[in-house]
């Protein structure tokens, strides 16, 4: 199976969650470690972050390494709205 990096594009919102979930299943279907790298994204919002715990829920469920890494300040923003941070939600 190997590593996944994956490109999950500008946008972490609501308008495009059900896409990528269909997409991270795939991703964790079909891989032992996945990296996604946040950098690029300009739009996050709480269902994105909710997202993202989710995905690393299920590769830990799975025994699949995940590596979420370069949040983005939209990301960093998105968390602030649940009073957290990156450190304190993706321990």
């Amino acid at each position: 199976m190997g590593n996944k990096n994956t490109e999950i594009g500008s946008s972490l919102t609501v308008y495009n969650i059900a896409e990528l979930h269909v997409k991270f299943q795939e991703l964790i279907n079909n891989a032992d470690r996945i990296d996604i790298d946040l950098n690029s994204i300009t739009d996050c919002d709480t269902s994105g972050v909710q997202l993202l715990h989710s995905v690393k829920k299920s590769c830990l469920e799975k025994n699949k390494e995940i590596s979420l890494k370069n949040p983005s300040a939209a990301v960093h923003e998105a968390l602030n709205r649940i009073s957290t941070t990156w450190d304190e939600f993706f321990k």
